[in-house]
């Protein structure tokens, strides 16, 4: 991942074209499409960039966005304000309206104060849509997102937050212990599957063979 800026444009750019082969045509591709489709479904949402561009199976670019991490905001010694917190909380609620969850907002690198003080949301490939899954687990994923925003409160807030949200984070906080997997299994696991299927559809051989019926 690296960023690019000229008189027109400010963007980072993942690429996975430089990878091996296999990386490259399976979780590289299968990462770039995800993260691609997820950005361009939540076009027009306010912190979610509005410039999104899919340059090769391998590459994807979308604008840069001035500010700082919420991690690096507190190590500067600032405070998060509640107007932010409430912005961010109903950002994610947006997201969620749209059919998708991010999975990875407890991670306090992925969310932005960007330069007008205002929340923004980055790295989408673990993103997902929650709809197909059993309403137990769609409920998990929209709670690990919308937990991003109250841990960040507990973490960085100016003022305490609210009782009912901490009851909420901590019953939360609770049931994610009893979650055996690390990480966000389902979104490795339904990756990985889709991989498997595209390493093998991708192969020349096995490509060249099926050219033959």
């Amino acid at each position: 991942m690296y960023r690019y800026q000229d008189d027109s444009y400010n963007l980072v750019i993942k690429d996975f074209s430089s990878r091996n082969w296999l990386v490259k045509n399976t979780m590289g591709r299968l990462s770039i499409r995800q993260e691609y489709a997820a950005m361009s479904a939540l076009q027009g949402i306010e912190g979610i960039t509005p410039e999104c561009y899919l340059l090769t199976d391998y590459t994807i670019a979308y604008r840069y966005f001035e500010g700082d991490t919420l991690k690096g905001y507190a190590k500067k010694g600032h405070q998060l304000q509640p107007s932010f917190l409430h912005k961010l909380e109903q950002m994610i609620r947006e997201i969620h309206a749209r059919g998708w969850v991010h999975l990875d907002l407890r991670n306090m690198e992925n969310i932005l104060i960007d330069d007008h003080g205002n929340p923004a949301i980055i790295d989408f490939q673990s993103c997902m849509r929650w709809h197909k899954f059993p309403i137990w687990l769609q409920k998990f994923m929209r709670y690990a997102d919308i937990t991003g925003a109250y841990k960040a409160w507990t973490r960085y807030g100016a003022t305490q937050l609210p009782r009912h949200k901490q009851t909420f984070l901590t019953k939360y906080n609770a049931t994610r212990k009893l979650w055996v997997f690390r990480g966000y299994p389902i979104h490795r696991m339904n990756l990985k599957l889709k991989a498997m299927a595209a390493s093998i559809l991708s192969m020349d051989l096995v490509r060249s063979f099926m050219e033959l019926f």
